[in-house]
């Protein structure tokens, strides 16, 4: 089993979601990365923006037929959201766990199975990133100068030392994301 982490961000490094351009091109490329996952693992922030967006998308007649189709399968993937905090969700097919158990997740990655695939939820990639259990990192670069933002990826938690990343692909869209694919140097 594979971590993958999907973060989009802009060229100058901030991860904002307001800098998103989430496009039906986008998201079919998020439907190809789903179908190779058993779960979507989230941190708190990313899961209640998400919880809140998508099943509603679900419900709306004017949501685009490509929009209803990522609402349908984030709705019915299994899903986890990593929270000391949050006591409970509203999410169908959600789980709340409380911390990350480096031991669990290493026995798991040596099992052979589809991958967890971390949607933005930046403080939990860098945590898992720190402990070195992410194996892939798509970083969606967005064809835009933000100048400034809340956020970048490794803000609050610090590396030990620098991870060497392996070039597996790119991927332009014609939105003029680009979406590179990265795995872990072993």
């Amino acid at each position: 089993m594979k971590i993958i982490s999907l973060i989009n961000t802009t060229p100058d490094g901030f991860l904002d979601a307001q800098y998103a351009n989430a496009d039906a091109e986008f998201f079919e490329f998020t439907h190809d990365l789903l179908a190779e996952t058993q779960t979507v693992v989230f941190g708190r922030n990313t899961f209640e923006l998400f919880q809140q967006v998508w099943p509603a998308r679900l419900e709306k007649d004017d949501t685009p037929a490509w929009q209803k189709k990522m609402a349908r399968a984030l709705n019915d993937i299994p899903k986890q959201v990593y929270s000391s905090g949050l006591n409970s969700t509203t999410w169908d097919n959600s789980t709340i766990v409380n911390a990350i158990d480096v031991e669990a997740i290493s026995r798991s990655k040596q099992a052979d199975q589809k991958g967890l695939l971390i949607l933005g939820s930046l403080g939990l990639v860098a945590a898992l990133s720190q402990k070195q259990l992410v194996d892939d990192y798509y970083f969606a670069i967005q064809p835009l100068i933000a100048g400034g933002g809340g956020f970048r990826l490794f803000d609050k938690i610090k590396l030990n030392a620098s991870q060497p990343l392996k070039l597996v692909s790119t991927k332009v869209l014609r939105s003029g994301v680009v979406i590179i694919h990265y795995e872990r140097a072993v």
